[in-house]
């Protein structure tokens, strides 16, 4: 799982693009309506924040709202953070990647009214293919272990996002506070 990636010279990690953040900067909403980042929408609101060392660093408030069985948050709810936080270290390469795979292990239950503090990191690059991977401790981001992921994000251009919804994306690209995918 995480930390599991073995650097060799063949696969050294990767190097941060000269316009990405600064350890302490939010990042902001990608778009007000983001399920995850987003401030318009009854979503996750995930305040993402770059850190060191090809890292990024957000908390999720479990609520109520968050529950699968009673007085535990929705397993998928948890995969869902992993996404966001992974996906978002593309803003240290300053291109945009999606999703291509995503395993989440679940290492005990994370209970409503705690708080999952996710930190996760580009671990290594070929061509298109990013492996990322990420943990989420209780209580603070030196607590227990309760989730841990990997994943794999396929670098894509910027049409991707834009095909067949020009006047969407433009829209979305007019709000303020945009996170830009590729500035």
């Amino acid at each position: 799982m995480p930390g599991s990636t073995i650097e060799t010279s063949a696969t050294p990690r990767p190097v941060a693009h000269p316009d990405a953040p600064a350890p302490g900067r939010h990042l902001g909403e990608h778009h007000v309506d983001c399920f995850a980042c987003g401030t318009g929408v009854d979503g996750l609101h995930l305040d993402i924040v770059a850190g060191e060392d090809l890292t990024l660093t957000a908390v999720f408030e479990v609520t109520t709202e968050h529950q699968g069985a009673p007085g535990l948050v929705h397993g998928g709810l948890v995969a869902a953070v992993f996404d966001e936080v992974m996906g978002a270290l593309q803003v240290f390469l300053q291109e945009p990647a999606v999703t291509a795979s995503l395993t989440t292990q679940y290492r005990r239950p994370i209970p409503v009214g705690t708080r999952l503090h996710v930190t996760s990191r580009l671990d290594r690059r070929e061509g298109r293919k990013l492996w990322v991977s990420a943990t989420g401790r209780l209580g603070a981001a030196d607590g227990p272990l309760a989730a841990e992921a990997e994943a794999l994000f396929i670098v894509v251009p910027q049409e991707h996002f834009e095909a067949g919804r020009r006047a969407e994306v433009d829209a979305a690209r007019s709000e303020p506070g945009l996170r830009p995918v590729n500035p």
